[in-house]
């Protein structure tokens, strides 16, 4: 399937959903235990389905170029991407083999990265090149400090890797044939980010947190002053992808195509969006302008944070790139952290309170069902192999 067959497709799906007021369903309603937000669930959690995955850690276009690096903390553990000379990306624990000091922040190019504590340098391979007064070291096995390498690999846009030494991870393993094939055809690797990643600190468990951005039965709600107004609330096309989704909203302006027979309809990816769930963390927005990479990742039981990047395509006109510069902070103060992250954080104490025995998913949430079964499956999966 070429990408114009796809988005008709898609297209298709929600018009129909839009005339006749319904959207993808599952089912049945599904039940889970509230203890799945408990202290005990968020260690096991952090373990198995952070630490022993492979995970998102940026799109292809944060290392643009030979001689790119770019930094992103990940529940607690720093990670220093890098492109060497020969483009190839690496992984590295953002620690100096010294005294174990952050080796850069930010993002940028370079030739060399120094420490800022005792200017231990080193390549953007990780060896270490040089230390000031290296006589005072006599003994110490010089190759053996280069920077700790972290499993990575790169395909499709995407950057993943692991956040502990092991298994390199293999993208279209990760992803499956028929997303990577998919995500491919999107074709976003050289897209750019516009500013630098910031952190959204949200009061919530990290799956709650997770949850607002996989389903839209609370737009007409919730954003019935803000998203709703361009958006279609309640109206949702879900695909699986083994443990990730996708799933399509549509703009309003999609209206425009009602009336109009199909062979007259044009570019049609202007008028909704994708939605991917890369398991298990992150969220994938992409439209026809700029792509939008939310890393939802647990901090404790009862708050996570949320990595943001915004990612434009590369051969946006003037008027675009304003436009799109100018819905980044609106959708992020207003939309973001003004009611998506603030009802989350309104589950507390809630659901601590060992009054609720479940929190329920209807059969028009299809996608937190999803995800969450992918959950339990990881999990029963480790407890079975120990």
């Amino acid at each position: 399937m070429d990408r114009e067959a796809l988005e008709r497709g898609l297209v298709r799906r929600l018009l129909d959903h839009i005339a006749h007021r319904t959207t993808d369903l599952t089912d049945a309603v599904l039940e889970l235990p509230a203890d799945i937000y408990s202290a005990e669930r968020h260690l096991e959690e952090a373990e198995v389905l952070f630490r022993d995955q492979p995970l998102v850690l940026c799109l292809s276009g944060a290392l643009p170029e030979p001689g790119s690096f770019r930094t992103v903390d990940l529940l607690g553990t720093p990670v220093l991407l890098t492109r060497d000379n020969d483009g190839q990306v690496h992984a590295l624990l953002n620690a100096c083999r010294h005294r174990g000091v952050r080796v850069a922040d930010g993002a940028g190019e370079a030739v060399r990265l120094t420490c800022p504590f005792h200017a231990w340098t080193y390549n953007l391979k990780g060896d270490l090149l040089r230390m000031p007064s290296a006589s005072s070291f006599e003994g110490m096995c010089k190759e053996d400090k280069g920077l700790i390498e972290l499993p990575v690999a790169e395909g499709h846009g995407l950057i993943i890797g692991r956040l502990r030494p092991g298994p390199l991870p293999e993208v279209e393993e990760f992803l499956g044939p028929g997303l990577a094939d998919e995500l491919a055809m999107l074709d976003f690797g050289t897209w750019l980010p516009h500013g630098e990643p910031h952190v959204h600190p949200v009061r919530a468990n990290w799956k709650v947190t997770l949850d607002t951005f996989r389903e839209n039965y609370h737009f007409d709600y919730l954003h019935r002053k803000t998203l709703a107004t361009y958006a279609y609330g309640g109206v949702l096309t879900f695909d699986p992808f083994g443990r990730h989704l996708r799933n399509c909203s549509a703009l309003r302006s999609i209206d425009a195509l009602k009336d109009v027979p199909e062979e007259e309809w044009g570019d049609v990816g202007q008028h909704f969006s994708y939605q991917y769930a890369l398991f298990p963390n992150t969220s994938l927005t992409l439209d026809a302008r700029h792509a939008e990479l939310w890393q939802i990742v647990p901090v404790d039981e009862a708050t996570s944070e949320v990595v943001h990047t915004s990612y434009f395509r590369p051969d946006l006109g003037e008027a675009e790139l304003a436009k799109a510069a100018e819905m980044a902070p609106w959708i992020c103060e207003t939309v973001v952290d003004g009611e998506d992250f603030w009802v989350a954080g309104r589950t507390e104490p809630g659901v601590r309170a060992g009054l609720l025995d479940t929190v329920v998913f209807g059969r028009n949430e299809p996608a937190p069902q999803h995800l969450h079964r992918g959950f339990e499956d990881a999990l029963r999966e480790a407890r079975e192999g120990r």
